[in-house]
C-alpha cells in the first residue's frame, strides 16, 4: 500500500500528526504512536531519500520551510498540478482556504477515485467539486461518507487520520480513525 499524507491548507502546509518513525521531528511531541505538532511545528512528511525542495531534514522526517508546498510520496508519475522533487510530488502552487474544513489533496489511487476526484496516473486528483477524502479502513469515521475505497468528508467533517495504536492528543477515536477535536 502506498503511504499517503493528509494536509490542511491555510497559508501553506499546516502541521498535523504523523506516525512516529524513530524520533519525532523538531517541534513535535510523542503522543502514543504519533508525533503531535506543538505550537512551533511545521508540516512534516516521512523522509524518503533526500527531502523535497523547500523542506529540511529533521531525523527521519522532512520539515516544510516557510514557502514550501504540499508534498506526497511519489508513486509512478506525479498527479496533475504536482511536480517531481526527488522521491516526492510537490503541489504546483500554494492554495489557500478561508475555511478550517480539511482541504482536498491528491491521494494515491486505490480502485476508482472518490466522488469529485479524477484519475491522474497513480493518483486521484481533486476536481473543483472535490471534498477532503481519506483511504477507507473499515467503516468511515464520523462525518464521512463512503465513496468506493475512500471516505469523503461531509459538510462539517473534522480532519481524520488512520488510527495506529492510541490517537494523538487533540484527537478522538472514530472506528479505525482519529478525528481532530
Amino acid at each position: 500500500m502506498v503511504e499517503w499524507m493528509l494536509v490542511l491548507s491555510l497559508a501553506g502546509p499546516t502541521p498535523e500528526p504523523v506516525l512516529k518513525k524513530g524520533s519525532c521531528p523538531s517541534g513535535f511531541n510523542t503522543s502514543g504512536d504519533y508525533c503531535n505538532p506543538g505550537s512551533s511545528a511545521r508540516y512534516a512528511v516521512p523522509k524518503i531519500g533526500s527531502c523535497p525542495s523547500g523542506y529540511s531534514t529533521s531525523g527521519d522526517y522532512c520539515l516544510a520551510g516557510s514557502s514550501a508546498r504540499h508534498a506526497v510520496a511519489k508513486s509512478g508519475s506525479c498527479p496533475s498540478g504536482y511536480n517531481t522533487s526527488g522521491s516526492y510530488c510537490l503541489q504546483g502552487s500554494s492554495s489557500s482556504s478561508g475555511s478550517s474544513d480539511p482541504s482536498p489533496r491528491a491521494l494515491p489511487k486505490n480502485g476508482s477515485c472518490p466522488s469529485g476526484y479524477n484519475t491522474s496516473g497513480d493518483y486521484c486528483n481533486p476536481g473543483s467539486s472535490a471534498r477532503y477524502a481519506v483511504p477507507k479502513v473499515g467503516s468511515c469515521p464520523s462525518g464521512y461518507n463512503t465513496s468506493g475505497n475512500y471516505c469523503v468528508a461531509g459538510r462539517d467533517a473534522r480532519l481524520a487520520v488512520p488510527k495506529s495504536g492510541s490517537c494523538p492528543s487533540g484527537f478522538s477515536t472514530s472506528g479505525s480513525y482519529c478525528l481532530k477535536q
